[in-house]
């Protein structure tokens, strides 16, 4: 019973969730949309330019979030990423003039901005050093879910059911729509902003930016987070060309086997985020989730040839790729348990622009390596960058159990 009530959650984690599920559906409803030759009949490049304007203004204004949640509060930049996010489904169904299109999604990318410095800032606030990584891996899966869900729901409408894709982008602006009614209504504030007492200041935004910097323990996060995000960018990147060059993954065997990565890596998330919770310690679910996920690519990229003979192995896959999953949810409670309650959103618009950065670097990085060295240069740049990785993780300082952080680390508990 005690193992099921700490998988529980209160009504705000809930609420926030589904809201956050809702949400990336609804978007990548869109995007599946937006790709579609029966919405737009154009050139491969002019689409991807229109598609790269999401990431491209979510990167330039996602700091700009960070330090408005520590300054205007969480929930408003909250409600404000749905309503946004509404209105850019909504202006989707005006006109499919590129120009329209690629300022709409912009409108996306803004909206995504300010939807994942709010959202972790409150995800971090809801939690305490007990329960975090277990709720950061909530966040994870109901955010990949989120955007798998609401692409396969769009391929489906439009190739057999047959919708008209101005139905689609209804469809998406009335489910967002719904996502901001839960997020005012059962999403509670969890940072009091009050500057209007005498002696008191408005902080600065540049403050906010060098307050953060400064801290060490985050310097020491920078060699950790960079080359993760690297491998992550060069591996979606060149996926479909690495598949091209081997056996086709629509076998039964090969279906088989990324079913068993696919639900490793979602039943980890959670799992190894709790264990990280239970036995006190991040470090080493961070360096292991590194060895496997990099073991994990570099497995998958190895036998591209032919995936389904993996199906032989696949207790040895699960393992893998269930070691892969300790990673993200263990890394994000640690980025919220060093930092404070002031500038954790600033904290966490410092990890989305090194999450953009890195899926720029690594795209590029991958490309050199392909076409330089081939798929053996291609592993041994994904080695490297582990082993990178895991190195700096082993000088974080541990962050659980040290008495002075739990003093200072109270979670917003429901009423």
């Amino acid at each position: 019973m005690q193992v099921l009530r700490s998988i529980f959650i209160s009504k705000e984690l809930f609420s926030l969730y589904f809201a956050t599920f809702v949400m990336r559906a609804a978007a990548f409803l869109c995007i599946a949309v937006l790709g579609s030759k029966k919405f737009l009949d154009t050139d491969a490049f002019i689409l991807a330019v229109i598609v790269a304007m999401y990431p491209a203004s979510e990167l330039l204004t996602v700091m700009f979030f960070g330090v408005l949640v520590d300054v205007k509060g969480r929930k408003p930049i909250l409600v404000f990423a749905h309503g946004l996010t509404a209105l850019a489904a909504f202006l989707f169904i005006i006109t499919n003039h590129l120009l329209w299109l690629g300022m709409t999604t912009a409108i996306f990318g803004v909206g995504a901005a300010a939807k994942v410095t709010s959202t972790l800032t409150l995800v971090a606030d809801y939690s305490t050093i007990t329960d975090r990584a277990k709720n950061m891996g909530l966040f994870d899966i109901v955010t990949l879910g989120g955007l798998a869900s609401g692409y396969i729901f769009g391929v489906v409408l439009l190739n057999f059911y047959e919708f008209d894709p101005i139905y689609c982008f209804l469809i998406a602006t009335l489910v967002v729509l719904i996502s901001v009614v839960i997020v005012q209504l059962f999403v509670k504030e969890t940072k009091k902003v009050d500057y209007g007492g005498e002696g008191k200041e408005k902080p600065k935004y540049t403050d906010m930016f060098q307050t953060v910097l400064k801290d060490k323990r985050i310097k020491k996060l920078l060699p950790v987070y960079i080359p993760v995000i690297c491998i992550y960018g060069l591996v979606i990147t060149f996926t479909e060309r690495i598949i091209e060059e081997g056996d086709s993954v629509t076998s039964g065997a090969a279906i088989k086997v990324l079913g068993v990565v696919g639900i490793a890596l979602i039943s980890s998330l959670l799992i190894m985020g709790k264990a990280s919770d239970i036995t006190g310690k991040r470090k080493p679910f961070i360096i292991v989730g590194l060895f496997c996920f990099g073991a994990l690519a570099i497995l998958l990229v190895h036998y591209r040839e032919n995936i389904g003979d993996l199906w032989s192995i696949w207790p040895v896959v699960f393992l893998i790729g269930f070691g892969a999953g300790a990673f993200p949810p263990a890394i994000l409670a640690y980025l919220a348990d060093i930092t404070e309650h002031q500038t954790r959103g600033t904290s966490f618009g410092i990890y989305s622009l090194i999450l953009g950065t890195g899926l720029i670097i690594g795209p590029l990085s991958g490309g050199i390596a392909l076409d330089t060295y081939g798929m053996k240069g291609f592993m041994v740049l994904i080695g490297i960058l582990v082993t990178f990785a895991a190195l700096a993780a082993t000088r974080l300082p541990e962050t659980r159990f040290l008495e002075e952080e739990k003093l200072l680390d109270h979670a917003i508990k429901s009423p």
